[in-house]
């Protein structure tokens, strides 16, 4: 089963895209291997400029304040499990809470080191990080695995924030949707939002030779699923596809 997700806003499409970056950032770190380290950097730069934007911080709190109001009025309800709902409601304040604290920018332990800096700029021509452009880069990657390891922790702790916060405002969102069973036929699939405000749309495949090719708007949701071939190219396919469809709305 392969899983694809379409997100609705800027706040969701963020929220995902910090979760992907974190998942790679925490895969690179466990690693003994320096040039997984070297792809760990790489990662933090992303992980930096999200998490240094002041309007998903301002969105990211509205969504748990309207979240929060809307399960505060859920605990005279005896068809709502009380202690999960409390529950809930402390991963929101908590989450809430470390977002709100992170005062100024939570990237700067990133931007403010020349060392970094360094690295960035180089990243993007070809062999820039190699030992003769970047000699002291070269001595870090050779260090012990241990220094490395406490090196990259001590930059991505101003950011650990936003992994809680992702991972709070995800789990609640992929929860509020209910699978449904459909066919794409001859690979394509239509259905209108009627009226409804989606912030994503999960798609389960058990096929993991095809993939989803999706399009939305406030009036049509659009799903058609393709194959590669030997060579990459993306070929239509015309038998029915059956798949998973999940529209979350918080």
């Amino acid at each position: 089963m392969i899983v694809y997700e379409y997100p609705f806003n800027e706040l969701v499409r963020s929220m995902l895209r910090l979760e992907y970056l974190f998942a790679r950032f925490n895969h690179f770190l466990r690693s003994d291997d320096p040039e997984l380290h070297h792809n760990a950097v790489a990662t933090l730069f992303d992980l930096g400029d999200i998490g240094s934007r002041g309007d998903i911080k301002s969105l990211l709190l509205k969504e748990f304040e309207r979240q929060k109001y809307t399960l505060n009025g859920l605990k005279s309800s005896q068809k709502v499990d009380q202690e999960a709902l409390s529950q809930t409601l402390a991963e929101i304040d908590s989450a809430s809470v470390k977002i709100n604290q992170s005062v100024g920018r939570p990237n700067a332990v990133i931007s403010e080191s020349e060392w970094l800096n360094a690295i960035r700029t180089r990243l993007n021509i070809p062999g820039g990080t190699s030992p003769i452009d970047l000699p002291s880069y070269h001595a870090w990657k050779n260090s012990p695995t241990s220094q490395r390891r406490e090196l990259l922790e001590n930059f991505v702790t101003p950011l650990l924030p936003w992994h809680e916060a992702c991972q709070v405002f995800l789990k609640l969102l992929r929860q509020s949707g209910e699978a449904k069973e459909v066919v794409a036929h001859q690979g394509s699939f239509q259905q209108a939002p009627s009226g409804k405000v989606y912030q994503l749309m999960r798609i389960a495949v058990e096929d993991d030779s095809i993939y989803s090719e999706i399009s939305a708007n406030k009036y049509l949701l659009s799903i058609r699923f393709l194959k590669a071939d030997r060579d990459k190219k993306a070929q239509l396919i015309n038998v029915d596809v059956p798949f998973r469809l999940t529209l979350c709305q918080l």
